[in-house]
């Protein structure tokens, strides 16, 4: 039953439409929090907001930032030929030694019989074709100048000669993640690359004097055997880089053999020399080789025109540099910046085989100084950094971690205009362009990356990376692109 009059049927109709339209107009002012993020700088959520784009020009360059490489940190070794940015061919180098010194065997050499010497290392994981067999070979090392004490760049290759071969192998990633028990011992062996060496190596490796042989200190023993090369062989090897942990029980020399005890019978055994990360006992060095010859961006490399086409690659890499003229239009506008972002997608190109294998990396955004320094984004800085600083042993500098969350660059997957899947990047720069509006910041150019850690012109750097070496690559849209724009993207209201 209905208690309601007419007239105050007609007045409860008028208040629930003009409540519902109110409803509806406030929502049409509000921002988006899920759309645009959570980090939006504080404004009335009933302003009504506005969205200007800005223009950008891009231009692709190789990044000549220097990386060293921590011992503990995993080595890259494979070959892969991408289309888009050319070959990467990556070694590794490292010495592996006795766990003591003076080493000795239990019993004199002549009553040491070798059954096989086998070379190991720990495995990670892959990037590129997984399926695609490699092909590595081991070399000895001879080296004198390759020292335990240095952290070499990935520009360095300690001397050695092919002619000091000592084993090859080849195989697939499912080959190096495939279990079985080792003869000698009860362990299981999964997630390990091991190539045979040389019988006569291993050999010489036993037929070392227990007193005035090779075994008796450091020195002598590197002098002996400096360590091995690991090569990629490039005639053969599929597509794709394999990441390997140096330190650890599971990359070591694995000398297997039998020795003959008092009661006249065999008992086998294993020695072993590892890996030891640290300044003094191993060195290691890990050579990334990058060729553009004949590759997309190859032409682009050394360009001084803006390109409607840009090339991001993981360290060491490729890095675009990106003006925004327009900045300057904002200086002294009433504006409050709810959310700057520059805003970049991946230009497909296919085909889907050749995507699916070499994905698009997470970013970072920089910025120049007026000295060309690369620096944080000022007034965004901040608030890229958490608050746990320490020495870095690599650098000998503090370092930090980065606020990824703040920042952005991790790419969100779309659909293009033809169904592709893409990478969308959205990358943060609120405070900055604020303090451009008010006066406060003048115009910078800005530097996009994949690095592996962040480093900027005063030393610090991330203490955990953004992208593994060498993982990732991405084609996007540059200033000029007729369809897929990079930009400068500002949600704002007016004072």
């Amino acid at each position: 039953m209905n208690f309601l009059t007419p007239e105050m049927r007609r007045s409860s109709t008028f208040l629930t439409v003009s409540f519902l339209f109110l409803f509806i107009l406030n929502g049409c002012t509000k921002l988006e929090s899920t759309r645009l993020g959570g980090d939006l700088l504080p404004g009335g959520d009933r302003l009504v907001t506005d969205t200007l784009v800005l223009p950008v020009q891009t231009y692709t360059f190789l990044d000549q930032d220097s990386i060293l490489l921590d011992k503990s940190e995993q080595y890259l070794l494979g070959w892969v030929n991408d289309p888009m940015f050319g070959t990467t061919s990556a070694s590794i180098f490292m010495q592996l030694l006795p766990s003591s010194y003076p080493f000795t065997f239990a019993v004199a050499k002549d009553s040491l019989f070798l059954d096989s010497c086998v070379l190991s290392l720990s495995f990670n994981g892959a990037y590129g074709d997984t399926a695609a067999v490699s092909k590595v070979n081991v070399y000895k090392l001879t080296d004198p100048n390759f020292k335990s004490n240095k952290f070499y760049p990935l520009s360095y290759m300690p001397n050695f000669s092919t002619g000091d071969f000592l084993g090859t192998a080849s195989f697939t990633v499912a080959d190096l993640r495939k279990q079985y028990n080792t003869r000698y011992t009860n362990d299981s062996v999964y997630n390990q690359l091991r190539v045979r060496l040389d019988n006569a190596f291993g050999r010489l490796l036993l037929d070392q004097n227990n007193t005035t042989g090779a075994f008796q200190n450091d020195t002598i023993f590197k002098n002996f055997f400096n360590g091995v090369a690991i090569i990629p062989d490039t005639a053969t090897s599929g597509n794709v880089i394999n990441y390997f942990q140096l330190s650890g029980d599971r990359t070591r020399i694995n000398l297997y053999y039998r020795q003959l005890n008092r009661e006249g019978k065999f008992d086998t055994t294993v020695v072993r020399f590892n890996f030891v990360a640290d300044t003094v006992r191993s060195a290691s060095a890990n050579k990334v080789h990058r060729s553009y010859t004949g590759s997309t961006v190859a032409p682009l490399l050394n360009s001084t025109q803006p390109s409607s086409l840009v090339y991001l690659q993981s360290g060491p890499g490729t890095a675009v540099r990106i003006s925004v003229p327009g900045l300057d239009t904002l200086k002294n506008k009433s504006y409050i910046i709810h959310r700057a972002e520059l805003v970049a997608q991946q230009v497909y190109q296919g085909p889907l085989t050749q995507e699916n294998i070499f994905v698009p990396p997470y970013l970072h955004l920089f910025s120049y100084s007026a000295a060309n320094s690369v620096e944080a984004i000022p007034f965004d800085e901040p608030y890229y950094f958490t608050n746990t600083y320490f020495l870095n042993p690599r650098q000998f500098d503090t370092v930090f971690n980065i606020e990824n969350s703040y920042i952005g660059g991790n790419p969100n997957f779309i659909r293009d205009a033809a169904n592709n899947r893409i990478a969308e990047y959205r990358l943060n720069m609120t405070s900055y362009l604020q303090n451009i509006v008010s006066g406060k910041a003048s115009r910078r150019d800005f530097k996009l990356s994949a690095p592996y850690y962040p480093r900027f012109t005063n030393k610090r750097i991330g203490s955990t990376y953004l992208n593994p070496l060498g993982y990732g690559r991405v084609q996007v849209g540059g200033g000029a692109h007729p369809t897929q724009k990079m930009h400068v993207r500002i949600y704002y209201s007016k004072q």
